[in-house]
């Protein structure tokens, strides 16, 4: 295996648009299979298209898998308070708008779900609630939750000591081992591991492993536990009972895990250099994602509700996503780019006080004048785009893990 490259290495446009399938496909799970906007079950509304959007709640699968790549990708070469900025930055902007919009909205029609109290959006607004037992505004944010504990789990295990290729792989297989253990056994701990979706966040983070430092057997083997306990999850989720009036629910099992391992086998061939594209275009269309997710489902049942009722059924569903798609551009360009760029020039400007630089470790030491000074780490790559480390070899990470495994 080669060390990796000291270069920047180009941005992954193909997880752009991974990002953008993931999301039509929770868009279309939301949008055909619930009766609630439609007034009427999907076999009776959208029989055939039914059928196949059914499937779509899988997308939330291929996020994670994209989420536990993108992260390690992010947090490559950063410490923990640069790693926290950025997820902040990243994440409020667009949530703290969709959180108030969605609020307005159904309160003004309160036609598929009740009103929320003006307390529980606020408490809604600090991306917390769930920990204080207080209801979503949108029910999409359950997934905030689980990347929240992500972040909070991998920040705690990996880069409070330091990011290395080592402490990912070891935090990444004690958490598969651990939320195992802990599945409807002990609920508290449940909780904080979320046993549903960790195997995904986990073969992401070991996905990003492959791809930035080469294979071994101890990523591959814990990618393949990851699949394995994927497939059994999601047999253990039931989703907003669909239209199964041809499939059986045998062939609905069969078509779930043939999709989740299609997943993993597209992510396989990113991790590998099999699969990459150089559209540019893509960089635009995943910027949609986030907020097109945290808005479309009960602001889009609202609008379903009142254009079905004049439009056919097909050109509501078509009205609707197109609406959704200039409101996610729109919220990206004027309300995400600017209130992250202000927030991270805010958090910058706080890294240079005083109290708030962090002292040397040790009493200062003297160079020697025929000693050559220790080089900078460089320049921090931006967050979606992979980093480079020269100490981080392969060959050091499979040295390191094979010690760690005989003593």
């Amino acid at each position: 295996m080669k060390p990796p490259s000291e270069a920047a290495a180009p941005r992954l446009y193909v997880l752009d648009g991974l990002r953008l399938v993931a999301a039509i496909l929770v868009v279309a799970f939301h949008f055909t299979v619930f009766s609630k906007p439609w007034g009427n079950p999907p076999s009776q509304t959208l029989p055939t298209l039914s059928i196949y959007t059914q499937f779509g709640w899988l997308g939330v699968f291929l996020f994670f898998l994209i989420s536990g790549f993108v992260i390690c990708m992010s947090a490559e070469g950063r410490g923990l308070g640069q790693f926290a900025a950025a997820r902040i930055t990243r994440l409020f902007p667009a949530y703290w708008f969709a959180v108030i919009v969605t609020a307005v909205v159904v309160t003004l029609w309160p036609v598929v779900t009740k009103a929320p109290r003006p307390g529980d959006v606020l408490t809604n607004l600090t991306m917390f609630h769930d920990l204080m037992r207080v209801e979503s505004v949108d029910y999409v944010y359950w997934t905030l939750a689980h990347e929240l504990r992500f972040y909070l789990l991998f920040g705690l295990f990996v880069l409070v000591r330091g990011y290395t290729p080592r402490r990912v792989l070891l935090f990444a297989a004690g958490w598969l081992i651990a939320s195992l253990f802990a599945y409807n056994s002990i609920p508290w701990l449940t909780g904080l591991l979320v046993p549903l979706s960790a195997p995904c966040f986990v073969a992401g983070m070991a996905l990003y492993l492959i791809y930035r430092h080469g294979s071994n057997i101890y990523v591959w083997g814990l990618l393949g536990a990851s699949w394995l306990v994927s497939l059994q999850m999601i047999g253990t989720i039931t989703p907003h009972p669909p239209s199964r009036t041809v499939l059986s629910s045998t062939q609905v099992a069969m078509i779930e895990a043939a999709l989740v391992t299609f997943f993993f086998l597209l992510l396989a061939a990113v991790a590998t250099r099999r699969l990459a594209v150089g559209w540019r275009w893509l960089a635009t269309a995943g910027a949609l994602t986030y907020p097109l997710y945290l808005m479309h489902e009960y602001i889009g049942w609202v609008m379903i509700y009142h254009l079905h009722q004049i439009l056919p059924d097909w050109m509501t569903g078509l009205v609707v996503v197109l609406f959704f798609f200039v409101v996610s551009w729109l919220v990206h360009r004027f309300i995400e780019k600017p209130v992250s760029g202000w927030m991270r020039r805010r958090f910058a400007a706080a890294r240079d006080l005083a109290f708030l630089r962090q002292p040397p470790s040790g009493p200062p030491t003297r160079s020697r004048p025929d000693t050559a000074a220790p080089t900078s780490a460089g320049p921090v790559a931006a967050p979606d785009e992979p980093r480079t480390s020269p100490t981080d070899a392969p060959s050091l990470v499979l040295a390191q893990v094979t010690r760690s495994s005989t003593n």
